[in-house]
């Protein structure tokens, strides 16, 4: 038992993130497909793409501030459901190009903070517990491999359509599931906006920030376009499902255990693997020569992702004052949000005038020079005075 939780409290965080990654499998990873369904181009995907993270890389740090400065988690968690659950209706109702680009916008301020408020919300409870945020997390990972396992094939069946009620669903029973949350006391007394300068000017946080968004701006852009490339090389929903059912499986035992592989390797360590895990999982999608490599493909998953979110997670909460956390937290989806969002800019355009091969191998590369970056970082900071304001991962 974690002593800063109550049973309670522990269930509500698991079902939280089951329920919010029932979502993410169910509707975000089909969202390309859909757009496609409708009549867009690769452009167009890659243009709507961009509206949610640029609204994004704004609302998530402004949400984790309030909610640093304020406290009343519950109050700023059901907002954010609230206004998610009710922009996804909207957005189902339309197909013009211009107004799913309006919708998106509207989403966005709402789902973003999601995460970074579930995520500090949880390493606040566990306090020095940290590294076990993984066993929490991992509830995700069984919500994401259930949905991508079932919904690919309900979606063939009843069409894509059907993945916003799905969607609307799992939001609702999330707004139930957080009237739960406890509104926990907030210490520290400066502001946030100084603090949160403290965190930026850091050189461990410039090393990382700098090499993990060309990684995440790398890894956003393949992935969004994984799920076309097997549509367009005639692989069907199903296999899609599939696909996004694989990173599940792998995802799990790696997450369950991610307590063991924090503290026996650190979050610097993990991060470097992250990096590897990519450049192949990305070269492999672009050189795929069928639709039915992508699963196999995607066993990288253990090795590219969950060490990059777990590793993520972990550095950005070990420098960072405690008063700080939600927006720390949310300053790492910005982050995500701004790769994420000039990933959409160029990936679009190239699938159209590249093609997928290319694409992809351009994306690993650029995975290269983040990699390139990190380790010529690293050294710089270890040669560097160390600063006091904040505690740095070795």
């Amino acid at each position: 038992m974690i002593p800063m939780f109550s049973a309670k409290d522990q269930w509500i965080i698991r079902l939280l993130y089951f329920f919010y990654y029932i979502g993410v499998g169910s509707f975000t990873m089909f969202l390309p497909v859909y757009y496609r369904s409708i009549g867009m181009s690769g452009t167009q995907i890659g243009l709507i793409n961009t509206m949610g993270p640029l609204v994004g890389m704004f609302s998530a740090v402004l949400w984790g501030s309030l909610r640093d400065r304020i406290g009343k988690m519950r109050l700023f968690f059901s907002a954010a459901l609230i206004g998610t659950l009710i922009w996804a209706l909207l957005l189902s109702a339309v197909q013009d190009f211009l107004y799913i680009l309006l919708f998106v916008a509207g989403y966005a301020l709402f789902f973003s903070p999601l995460i970074p408020l579930m995520d500090s919300n949880t390493l606040r409870m566990l306090g020095e517990h940290s590294e076990r945020y993984g066993r929490f997390r991992v509830w995700g990972t069984v919500g994401f491999t259930i949905a991508s396992l079932v919904m690919g094939f309900v979606y063939q069946r009843l069409g894509l359509h059907t993945m916003f009620g799905v969607f609307s669903f799992s939001m609702a029973v999330m707004i139930l599931l957080g009237l739960g949350l406890p509104n926990q006391a907030i210490p520290g007394s400066r502001s946030v906006r100084h603090g949160m300068m403290d965190i930026i000017r850091q050189p461990a946080w410039i090393t990382f920030a700098v090499s993990t968004f060309l990684l995440w701006l790398a890894a956003n852009g393949a992935i969004s376009f994984v799920s076309v490339k097997i549509k367009d090389m005639g692989g069907t929903d199903g296999l899609v499902g599939l696909t996004w059912t694989t990173i599940a499986v792998l995802e799990f035992p790696v997450m369950f255990f991610s307590a063991g592989i924090l503290r026996r390797f650190g979050s610097v360590s993990l991060l470097t693997v992250s990096f590897v895990g990519y450049i192949l999982r990305i070269i492999l999608f672009g050189l795929m020569p069928q639709p039915f490599w992508a699963p196999w493909i995607n066993i990288l998953h253990g090795v590219s992702f969950v060490p990059l979110w777990i590793g993520s997670v972990a550095y950005v909460n070990e420098m960072t004052p405690e008063h700080l956390k939600a927006t720390s937290q949310g300053l790492l989806n910005s982050m995500m949000s701004l790769a994420f969002l000039s990933g959409s800019l160029i990936t679009g355009w190239l699938y159209d005038r590249i093609g997928p091969v290319w694409l992809f191998l351009v994306l690993a590369g650029i995975c290269g020079l983040g990699l390139i970056l990190f380790i010529a970082g690293r050294w710089w900071v270890s040669r560097s005075p160390r600063e006091v304001t904040v505690s740095i991962p070795d």
